[in-house]
């Protein structure tokens, strides 16, 4: 809203206007100033707006800020490439790998697991016309283990008998679950060798009451397990050094020397 204030000759702000009011002191008049245009009367404006209405202008560097973060938004994001994510991941199965590893080694070194320890309960030997003859192993097994469980997996031909080096038969190994300090007995079939001649101690071992020395090898894979977990697998090797009263009748185990080891 424009209101217009019109001014008397009595304002002081218009006193230098006025002759009477602008003479010196020795009655000199100076000189007058010019009259305003016609037409145009002296007079002053006030002009009121409202502050609603009052708009500014922002300084540059407003604009200079605003640029900036339109050009940034404006900027693609940077793709990582194929190669970073390739060893983000193999490091993430490193350091998962490497906490498994601590974890067996820590349950290994607190379970220690131990061999089976085998002893030879008795020999029996069967003799037939025509064929080898066959030999009836038992043994004893036990688990020393007092909180793992031994699992045995059987293999075609994992025992082998022996005299001097010359094998008398093969058998095999049964499967078995043994729990933890258990023993167990196992009986096991050894079939001699075809078209295969008996060494001469051995036929008048069998003949007579001859002692003679023997030795039996077994090798089969075993598992060692805690609770439901299959935490080790190893290859067992079983080397039994025995002597009997007779490989006839009335057979007896004299001595016997067992060793296992596990590979």
């Amino acid at each position: 809203m424009e209101k217009r204030v019109a001014y008397s000759a009595e304002d002081p702000q218009l006193q230098h206007l006025n002759p009477k009011h602008n003479s010196n002191d020795d009655g000199v008049s100076p000189q007058l100033p010019l009259p305003p245009p016609p037409g145009h009367p002296l007079s002053s404006f006030v002009i009121q707006v409202p502050k609603n209405q009052i708009y500014r202008v922002p300084p540059p560097e407003n604009a200079q800020i605003q640029e900036k973060y339109r050009m940034a938004a404006k900027k693609p994001k940077r793709k990582l490439p194929c190669l970073t994510y390739f060893i983000c991941f193999l490091l993430v199965l490193l350091v998962i790998g490497l906490i498994i590893g601590a974890a067996i080694l820590v349950v290994y070194f607190c379970f220690s697991p131990k061999g089976p320890v085998f002893s030879i309960s008795s020999l029996v030997v069967k003799q037939q016309k025509g064929s080898p003859p066959t030999y009836d192993v038992k043994l004893k097994i036990k688990n020393p283990n007092e909180k793992m469980r031994i699992t045995y997996t059987s293999e075609e031909d994992d025992l082998k008998l022996t005299y001097w080096k010359k094998t008398l038969g093969w058998g095999e190994f049964p499967s078995l679950e043994q729990k933890k300090g258990n023993s167990n007995e196992v009986n096991i079939k050894v079939n001699g060798v075809k078209d295969k001649p008996l060494p001469q101690n051995v036929k008048k071992s069998m003949s007579g009451k001859r002692p003679i020395s023997l030795e039996m090898n077994i090798e089969t894979p075993l598992v060692f397990n805690v609770w439901i977990l299959k935490m080790w697998r190893r290859n067992m090797e079983v080397k039994c050094k025995f002597r009997v009263s007779t490989m006839g009748e009335g057979t007896k185990i004299l001595s016997q020397v067992c060793n296992t080891k596990l590979a």
